[in-house]
């Protein structure tokens, strides 16, 4: 087999990123951040709203929570749909208790099959930003970039026609992407994504049709990940949250402000038997005098207001 001549050719081979859409950074030397009120630690809390096709493909990849089993499986289907019809009202009820407002990353087709919830959603008063359109619909390497840019388009439209013009943020599901879903977000008009893993801080990204935020959506203090995938405990997912707080907050006391970023999942934490141990993290940490309670347009709007240009 013969290699053709531009096998190798990598334009970013060397030190630094394998790509161009922010400088290389490092924690350390970064400039200090002071939230609002001199708070130390952003709370910045995010609940998922998906929908799972039941006759999902599943490709390029199965994303966390995709179906397990052959089509028809309604014991997939009907665990995640749990979710959008039993388990978010109790996290609604959870994060209201402690005084709090969540980001919600919603997806439009979540929408368009339970109106109901479109409502509660609106009333609730929570942040919504655009999730795609549903759980088998991911960006990957050799999307067509037209087909992509309809995508992310189709899902602004459909949740602003909803909620109104404060749909200014993207996460994608499974926090896919190819090399031009950012682009394709900023053409949207969006202000700010969370599909990246690599901070725990905000910080700029260059496309093509403008700056976005990154914000931290978090993956390693998600339910998904540590109930879900790693079968851990709810008390082991609280005590991880706990330390992460800790950690983060000594940080801030001789550095700078921190996020601290959780992610909860309608039908993975909306279950009766977790919501107590929730209720009691959420409750621990709003009592924290250094804790302030951020949507992430709260967040881009302090991190901006802060940060030198």
């Amino acid at each position: 087999m013969t290699l053709p001549p531009d096998y190798f050719d990598y334009p970013y081979r060397g030190p630094g990123l394998d790509h161009a859409w922010f400088g290389h950074r490092e924690a350390p030397g970064l400039p200090a951040i002071a939230w609002p009120g001199g708070k130390r630690v952003a709370l910045f809390v995010c609940v998922h709203v998906q929908h799972f096709p039941m006759d999902m493909r599943n490709t390029p990849f199965r994303p966390t929570g995709g179906m397990e089993r052959p089509y028809p499986s309604y014991w997939d289907y009907t665990r995640r749909d749990y979710g959008n019809r039993v388990g978010i009202f109790r996290l609604m009820r959870a994060l209201d208790q402690a005084g709090m407002r969540a980001t919600a990353l919603v997806q439009a087709a979540a929408m368009s099959r339970y109106p109901a919830l479109a409502a509660a959603i609106a009333r609730q008063g929570w942040e919504v930003a655009a999730a795609g359109l549903d759980m088998d619909q991911l960006h990957y390497a050799g999307l067509d970039p037209a087909a992509e840019r309809a995508m992310v388009a189709d899902a602004v439209r459909v949740l602003r026609e909803i909620f109104g013009p404060g749909v200014v943020g993207w996460h994608s599901p499974a926090h896919s992407q190819s090399d031009q879903t950012m682009q394709a977000v900023a053409e949207a008009g969006l202000d700010w994504v969370g599909d990246w893993v690599n901070d725990d801080m905000p910080y700029q990204v260059t496309t093509a049709a403008g700056p976005l935020t990154a914000l931290p959506v978090a993956w390693e203090l998600s339910d998904q990940r540590i109930l879900f995938e790693q079968h851990q405990s709810t008390a082991e997912f609280a005590d991880a949250v706990l330390r992460a707080f800790h950690t983060l907050d000594a940080e801030a006391t001789v550095d700078s402000g921190r996020v601290l970023a959780v992610t909860l999942t309608p039908w993975v934490m909306g279950q009766p038997h977790r919501i107590p141990e929730l209720v009691r993290l959420l409750h621990t940490l709003m009592a924290q005098p250094d804790v302030w309670s951020a949507t992430a347009s709260d967040l881009v709007r302090a991190w901006r207001s802060a940060a030198p240009a």
